[in-house]
């Protein structure tokens, strides 16, 4: 009990959302054990794409842009991750450079996990790679899921999917419109039409 009850202290809001909070005891302990607690402020970087990876993340508090290059010097932001989201795990796991870039949106509390402690876990406890083989699943089914809705869906209905996508847990967005219209995916002008249709106040 005392175990469990440290691990929680340990972890916050990650043993209690999100990706970690779905596995086992045993586990949360090994990563409570592994990684510790940084901040990152509003606006700095938590890795490029590009990087070697050197580490895993956690997000405790605040929010994340996920931006994915699409050339040299150009990126677009997709999503915008609440307390709870871990990322960095593909890169980490497969020895790749990083894909994403992602930058703190807020002022952040994010738990970093090594990549050191991530290889001694794997070497002694092999069934560990079940439970990151897991985020990586979740992680890839909401790029996908990103991307589909993007492609398929009209203006309306992409717009209304991503709010439901980026609220937090009291249900409340925190976003501007600039923000929401790039990562819609929509033109300035595409945006503001579809965010007054969706916005309007009803009689």
């Amino acid at each position: 009990n005392q175990s469990r009850h440290s691990t929680a202290e340990v972890l916050g809001v990650l043993a209690a959302m999100g990706w970690l909070s779905e596995q086992p005891g045993d586990f949360q302990e090994r990563i409570a054990r592994a990684g510790r607690w940084i901040t990152l402020p509003k606006g700095a970087r938590l890795f490029h794409a590009g990087e070697p990876a050197t580490a895993m993340f956690g997000l405790g508090e605040g929010l994340l842009d996920i931006a994915i290059p699409i050339s040299e010097d150009e990126e677009v932001t997709v999503h915008r991750a609440p307390p709870g989201f871990w990322i960095g795990d593909g890169a980490l796991l497969s020895s790749v450079p990083r894909q994403l870039s992602i930058e703190a949106a807020t002022d952040c509390l994010v738990f970093r996990l090594p990549i050191e402690a991530v290889q001694r876990m794997l070497e002694a406890f092999p069934r560990d790679w079940m439970y990151f083989h897991r985020l990586s699943s979740l992680n890839a089914t909401l790029a996908v899921r990103t991307l589909a809705e993007m492609i398929a869906l009209p203006p309306r209905a992409r717009f209304a999917r991503l709010l439901l996508r980026i609220r937090l847990p009291d249900n409340t967005v925190r976003v501007t419109q600039e923000e929401l219209g790039r990562m819609a995916g929509m033109s300035r002008a595409a945006f503001r039409r579809t965010f007054g249709s969706c916005c309007a106040p009803t009689a």
